[in-house]
């Protein structure tokens, strides 16, 4: 059976149309991820209490040395902040997954840099009292 000129232009097209919809496809949903996990990072930056961590790390590195502001450490690579909700109304499930993960990578990292530079500037300040014989905790110390 002989097949027309018509049909093959048809089936060139369509073939090109099933190659070219889903790189369209896979491009869109590919920048909506990218919208997502770029949103999540700006808003963890916003939301996290830097100064809190820091802090902690600081007056727990200051009261028992690194051990204790390794402690702090621990604390802000666990306590994982939940990311805002009304941020998540109504998008799609797999924006929602991408934000989520995106804002709790970002707030993790976050919170353990503030709190190792407090852990060891708090551990610093203890050396440096350590060695001028300067024990100021010493009256706050009951054992």
């Amino acid at each position: 059976m002989k097949r027309g000129l018509s049909f093959l232009g048809l089936v060139a097209l369509m073939s090109i149309l099933n190659l070219k919809l889903p790189l369209q496809c896979w491009a869109q949903q590919s920048t909506t991820l990218v919208a997502a996990k770029s949103d999540a990072e700006f808003d963890a930056e916003d939301n996290v209490n830097t100064t809190l961590w820091l802090a902690a790390g600081g007056i727990l590195g200051l009261a028992g040395n690194l051990p204790l502001g390794v402690v702090a450490m621990g604390g802000a690579y666990v306590y994982q902040p939940v990311p805002p909700a009304e941020r998540l109304l109504g998008k799609p499930a797999d924006y929602v997954s991408i934000y989520t993960d995106a804002y709790k990578a970002r707030a993790r990292r976050l919170q353990l840099g503030a709190a190792a530079k407090g852990a060891l500037g708090g551990s610093a300040a203890f050396c440096l009292l350590g060695v001028l014989k300067i024990r100021p905790w010493a009256d706050f110390v009951f054992w």
